[in-house]
C-alpha cells in the first residue's frame, strides 16, 4: 500500500476500506489514477465502483485508508477546501430522480448545462449560450435543448450529464456507469468524443464501466475491482492479456469464473 503521494498522480487510494453495519463494501482499495490520462475502473456491478467514486469525491468518509485528490490527501483539509477542490471537477454520478445524473429535472436540457458555466466561470451569456449549444451538439441533443430531462430516455439524460461536464474542461472529469443505458453505437461514439477531449484539454479521466469494449477503447490505464478490492492495475495491454481469472472471464465473456449470480 502506497502512504506517500505520488507526483504524477491526480487520485490516490490508499487501504481504503468502506463498512456500512456489517456490511464491508470496500475492503482495502489501493488505486492511483495518473493525471493527464484517461484510466477506466472496470469490473462488474456491485463491485464497488461507485463507492469509490463518491470517497473521490469526499461524499464518503473512509472507514481505514487514504483518499488523495490533486495531492490533498481529503481527510486532513477544511470543508471550504473540499467544496473547491469538488468544484475543480466535473462530474458524471448515478442517481435516481430528481437528480438522475446529476440532472436538475426543474431546468431544460440547455438550462442544466448552462447553469453549471454561469456558476463557475465568469463568462458572459453569449459565450454561455455557444457552449452550451455546441456540446449539446456534440452528443447529438441541440435539437432537444428545449426539452425537460423526464422528457429523455435514460441514455440521452446521461448524454446531457456528459455535455455538461465535458463543457466545463476541468482538470478532473468523473464518469460513473459510463455505458449505463447507451447503445452500442452510441456508446462507440461517445468514447470518440471523450477521447478527443481528453487529447484537445490534456484532462485527467476517471470512467467506471463493467463494458469492455468501451474499456479497451478508452483505457490508457485500467484498474479492475471486484468484491471491493482492486484485483489487477496497469496498462491496458498487460491487464486484458493477463491471466487473472476475473479479467479473463471479463474479456471473454465465460459463464464460469469468478462471477456468478450470487457474487
Amino acid at each position: 500500500m502506497a502512504t506517500e503521494h505520488q507526483p504524477d498522480a491526480a487520485i490516490e487510494l490508499a487501504g481504503v476500506r468502506k463498512d456500512f453495519g456489517s456490511a464491508r463494501i470496500l475492503d482495502g482499495v489501493d488505486l492511483t489514477v495518473p493525471a493527464g490520462a484517461i484510466t477506466v475502473l472496470l469490473g462488474p456491478s456491485g463491485a464497488g465502483k461507485t463507492v469509490t467514486i463518491k470517497h473521490i469525491l469526499g461524499l464518503f468518509e473512509p472507514t481505514a485508508g487514504v483518499v488523495r485528490v490533486q495531492g490533498k490527501d481529503l481527510a486532513k483539509i477544511p470543508e471550504a477546501e473540499l467544496y473547491e477542490l469538488r468544484r475543480s471537477m466535473s462530474v458524471v454520478l448515478q442517481g435516481a430522480l430528481p437528480f438522475t445524473c446529476g440532472l436538475f429535472y426543474s431546468l431544460s436540457i440547455y438550462e442544466n448545462v448552462a447553469f453549471v458555466l454561469r456558476d463557475r466561470t465568469g463568462w458572459p451569456e453569449e459565450r454561455i449560450r455557444a457552449v452550451t449549444l455546441e456540446h449539446l451538439g456534440m452528443v447529438g441533443l441541440r435539437d432537444r435543448a428545449g426539452d425537460m430531462p423526464d422528457a429523455l430516455s435514460a441514455g440521452m439524460t446521461k448524454r446531457v450529464a456528459l455535455a455538461r461536464a465535458l463543457a466545463l474542461d476541468a482538470e478532473i472529469v468523473i464518469i460513473d456507469d459510463f455505458d449505463s443505458g447507451l447503445d452500442g453505437v452510441r456508446l462507440a461514439l461517445l468514447c470518440e468524443l471523450i477521447l478527443d477531449a481528453q487529447r484537445e484539454a490534456g484532462s485527467t479521466f476517471l470512467v467506471s464501466t463493467h463494458d469492455m469494449t468501451a474499456a479497451r477503447k478508452l483505457a490508457d490505464h485500467v484498474a479492475v475491482i471486484h468484491q471491493g478490492r482492486i484485483v489487477l492495475e496497469g496498462d491496458p495491454e498487460s491487464v486484458f492479456d493477463s491471466g487473472e481469472p476475473l479479467v479473463r472471464q471479463l474479456v471473454s465473456g465465460a459463464h464460469s469464473g469468478p462471477l456468478q449470480l450470487q457474487g
